[in-house]
């Protein structure tokens, strides 16, 4: 337990002294936002400005008139999934290519260079996007299987045979099951990025098979490091929306203020996990390697020369 304290407590110093990356983050996904989200304001605006019934959303939020909102033609809702996707594709890219920097400046115990960060960015981004492409190999079945019993038990809850909340129970633990899932196949994946970035290798196909096996034999503490954080992120998102629905619709302002913190607290605890396996990997992996005793053997004698022969 101490021992993780001070993971955690080191991989807090490390992302505090490179915050930069964090305002980076935060502020491309500000940008992103508003460029996607401008579309669907300008009709929103368009369809509300003139209506009583927007006061329901302004000083409160109304299920039934958003619902019959989202259905009007003329706001298109439709085409807003377009417009965000493009954006959620962009964010993507440009943290796939920071990663490579992101890691290395949490390996290195000094402030690298812009030359030196932008450098490990293009040196793994290919690498990190073949490890996405296996990403997305493995957790499509998970996807689908979790898609299927999550519709099993909505058939369940909507049939009147059996317990009453039987469909509900099940639905729950398809949800659990499947994040606990999910968080294991992110965690290996991780830790597969920071094995290929600290051992510099290239064949993805090595790395991850040596992730799985460095992943399974540690998972316990890998996952308790991984999991702490998570749920110190999951707890500050359920915190943000309990201060959401108490503050007045006429303080736009604040409201925004409050999601804005919610997301910058949600960058800032993803990369505090990404530093806590860097220092995991450096202090289990690579202090372990370091502290094999290397056995020096005597050489091994030659065939005699003409000089090594006596002389009489």
């Amino acid at each position: 337990m101490a021992e993780q304290s001070g993971i955690l407590r080191e991989a807090a110093r490390r992302v505090w002294k490179s915050q930069r990356i964090l305002w980076w983050f935060f502020f491309v996904n500000l940008v992103l936002a508003s460029l996607s989200t401008r579309p669907l304001s300008i009709r929103l605006a368009q369809v509300t400005d003139h209506s009583l019934q927007s006061q329901r959303l302004v000083q409160g939020f109304d299920l039934g008139t958003y619902s019959e909102l989202i259905s009007n033609p003329d706001v298109a809702r439709g085409s807003a999934m377009s417009e965000s996707n493009s954006a959620i594709f962009i964010f993507l890219i440009f943290a796939l290519f920071l990663t490579g920097g992101i890691l290395a400046t949490y390996l290195s115990d000094f402030k690298l260079a812009t030359s030196q960060f932008f450098e490990a960015c293009g040196t793994f981004f290919w690498r990190y996007a073949r490890l996405f492409i296996f990403m997305a190999i493995v957790i499509s079945p998970i996807l689908f299987v979790s898609y299927e019993l999550l519709a099993w038990s909505g058939r369940v809850i909507f049939d009147h045979g059996g317990p009453e909340k039987t469909g509900y129970w099940m639905c729950l633990a398809t949800l659990l099951l499947t994040t606990f899932v999910m968080m294991c196949v992110r965690l290996w994946f991780d830790m597969a990025q920071v094995r290929a970035l600290v051992e510099d290798e290239r064949v993805m196909r090595h790395t991850l098979a040596r992730s799985f096996r460095l992943t399974s034999s540690n998972f316990g503490s890998l996952f308790w490091l991984y999991f702490r954080i998570s749920f110190l992120a999951w707890l500050g998102l359920l915190l943000g929306m309990w201060l959401w629905t108490r503050i007045s619709g006429q303080r736009s302002g604040l409201s925004f203020s409050v999601f804005e913190i919610v997301l910058l607290w949600w960058l800032g605890t993803r990369l505090w996990q990404r530093a806590s396996e860097v220092v995991w990997y450096q202090r289990h992996v690579v202090a372990a390697a370091a502290a094999v005793p290397v056995v020096e053997t005597a050489p091994v004698p030659g065939p005699p020369t003409a000089d090594s022969l006596p002389t009489t």
